[in-house]
């Protein structure tokens, strides 16, 4: 539908982004250690997504990237090691805020589980922390060194002045790595088999353990028709998840194809851009499989979804197009002009659970005013309300005059989300950054009777603020 130009309106922020030092706070780690961002590193923006409609287990608002962490003894005050982390930074509107860490890479120091010790590749790492930093709780598993053995998992209720309290969580967020090959080989409606190939390349994290986790990654997997022959293999993003009630799903979203036909039928391999997500609540044996095939000769995309049950498999009517949400052209009317896409968006990730509901994630090039900037973006959709989003993080400005006045290109890290209801009804929000002082922050409900102003002082870009070295 077209999209009605709106003005934007000042808002005060809690403070400005100096620098544009993507670093968050110091999370306690173990006794009389913390974990902080290497002073001397930046996060590498790599995925954000929505204010709302945010496709779960995707944590609402959240921004990824990667960057460097140091393990700082706090009784010494030296630093013991250092480890790299995917990471996930989040705030919501009652000010709570949630930290994950994907540790991808040890550098320095001994690793293992101990106090003091760097965490092995694979743990996992999570603080929430409520509004006024007064309480929070600290999550940890930790992966096994060496290799092979228990995971060790704790959960701290953390307060100021009042002490520690361990929680005695045995989820293992963990668990949703391996994700892939526990939900494969996946059966498809057509009788077609998906087996991953090799391993899993691990790219980002979200959710909020010990509650919900999810990895996302890029894998090659392999279709095997029903007398178990190769059919051919394809590349693509992939997300598994795993909750506190056991339940674990797989979302795939391809990307290449290597040798074979490529269609719709049997036999053939998925085309690029075709979506499938597997969920199961039990132990592998019943679950829940949609795809979304794209039609390589311009057709209507063949979309399924069957339910596998103790007393046979059964179709799930559905009409749900998850790959309507690869898409989004439309321009953005915004502050007097237009944020116009560039050429074609490069697909980066998939989440939430369709037929329910999707977030596809990409990277895009954006003309606006006078200038251009890079973005990564989310869109998503769902079956269950008539909503779509799309949300825009600002990697990287190409070209004209940065700033917030009107006109002017957002400076990276800024944050636009526009969530459209259908009918002419939209809400369009903007966290500007602002080098100078208060970002600029404005949401406006957009309707076919005229567009009002919502107070809001909500700062999406707070989770990118460069903080001191002190526990959460």
């Amino acid at each position: 539908m077209p999209r009605r130009r709106i003005a934007r309106t000042m808002g005060a922020a809690a403070s400005g982004l100096l620098g544009v030092a993507f670093i968050p706070a110091a999370i306690a780690f173990a006794d009389d250690y913390e974990i902080i961002p290497d002073p001397s590193s930046t996060e590498t923006l790599t995925g954000v997504y929505g204010l709302e409609n945010t496709a779960p287990p995707a944590e609402t608002g959240s921004i990824q990237g990667y960057q460097e962490f140091e393990d700082y003894d706090t009784t010494t005050k030296q630093v013991v090691g250092t480890f790299d982390a995917d990471e996930s930074n989040s705030i919501d509107v009652t000010g709570d805020t949630n930290t994950a860490l994907l540790v991808t890479s040890d550098g320095t120091g001994t690793v293992g589980t101990a106090a003091g010790d760097i965490p092995a590749v694979g743990s996992v790492i999570d603080n929430y922390t409520y509004a006024g930093d007064e309480f929070g709780y600290v999550y940890s598993a930790l992966t096994s060194t060496p290799p092979g053995g228990a995971d060790t998992v704790s959960d701290t209720f953390t307060t100021v002045g009042y002490g520690d309290f361990p929680v005695g969580s045995t989820f293992d967020a963990i668990t949703a790595e391996s994700g892939v090959t526990a939900l494969s080989p996946t059966t498809l409606a057509d009788g077609d088999e998906i087996e991953p190939v090799g391993p899993e390349n691990f790219t980002a994290i979200s959710g909020a353990p010990p509650y919900d986790m999810a990895v996302q990654g890029t894998q090659e997997f392999e279709i095997l028709g029903s007398t178990g022959t190769e059919i051919g293999t394809f590349d693509a993003d992939v997300t598994t998840t795993t909750d506190l009630a056991g339940t674990t799903t797989e979302g795939i979203l391809v990307t290449s194809d290597g040798s074979g036909t490529v269609g719709t039928a049997a036999g053939d391999l998925p085309a690029d851009g075709s979506i499938f997500n597997v969920i199961d609540y039990e132990d592998g044996a019943y679950p829940e499989v949609y795809s979304d095939l794209v039609s390589p000769t311009g057709g209507a995309d063949v979309i399924s979804a069957t339910d596998k049950t103790f007393f046979g498999t059964f179709d799930i009517p559905t009409t749900f197009d998850a790959v309507a949400s690869e898409t989004d052209d439309a321009t953005i009317p915004f502050d007097g002009g237009d944020i116009t896409p560039v050429g074609s968006e490069t697909l980066t990730g998939i989440n939430g659970l369709p037929p329910a509901d999707v977030a596809i994630q990409g990277t895009q090039a954006f003309d606006f005013g006078s200038g251009s900037f890079d973005a990564d973006v989310t869109t998503t959709g769902t079956s269950v309300y008539d909503e779509t989003t799309e949300t825009i993080l600002v990697t990287s400005d190409t070209s004209g005059t940065v700033g917030t006045a009107a006109g002017d290109v957002p400076a990276v890290g800024s944050v636009i989300d526009v969530a459209n209801y259908g009918s002419g009804f939209e809400t369009v929000y903007s966290d500007l950054i602002s080098s100078t002082g208060a970002n600029v922050i404005s949401e406006t409900f957009v309707t076919p009777f005229g567009d009002f102003a919502i107070p809001s002082t909500f700062d999406a870009t707070s989770g990118l603020m460069a903080d001191t070295i002190s526990a959460f």
